[in-house]
């Protein structure tokens, strides 16, 4: 305890403190240097350009006649189920047609019995559908997302 009192360690202990401040102040004098441009508050501002979509032509043709299917193996009194609508469930409308009134959702894998079409209308196919255990249960729905079924 006498060694720590002692004012020669305590003398020590100070200049080494001073010469590790004084390196340190000169060391980051020399990590930045003075020859740098002061910042004066102006931003530069670089433009670049935004990929733009290029159009494709389609040839009129093509777009005015829609491709029906018409081979889909369903015919009046046959079982349909819904499928292919990834959990969205299929429309079932008032008319045969896109704008016709929505009258009931039909779930994925749903069993309906095929009442009535095809009507062609809008580009699809249509059917009339009823569910067999619930008359209520009807309306249109397009032929694109209907799979035959068995009897429920």
């Amino acid at each position: 305890m006498k060694d720590l009192l002692n004012p020669w360690v305590f003398a020590g202990a100070v200049f080494v403190a001073s010469v590790l401040l004084a390196v340190t102040f000169l060391a980051a004098g020399n990590i930045t240097s003075s020859d740098q441009l002061a910042y004066n508050g102006e931003a530069a501002l670089t433009v670049l350009p935004v990929p733009t979509l290029t159009p494709t032509v389609i040839p009129p043709t093509a777009a005015l006649t829609p491709t029906l299917e018409t081979n889909s193996g369903i015919q009046i009194g046959d079982y349909v189920k819904i499928s292919g609508t990834e959990g969205e469930g299929l429309r079932l409308r008032r008319d045969p047609s896109l704008n016709g009134e929505i009258i009931y959702l039909g779930l994925e894998d749903e069993v309906f019995l095929v009442k009535d079409g095809p009507e062609d209308q809008d580009g699809y196919l249509w059917w009339y559908l009823e569910a067999p255990l619930n008359e209520a249960r009807n309306g249109w729905a397009v032929s694109n997302y209907l799979q035959p079924a068995q009897n429920p």
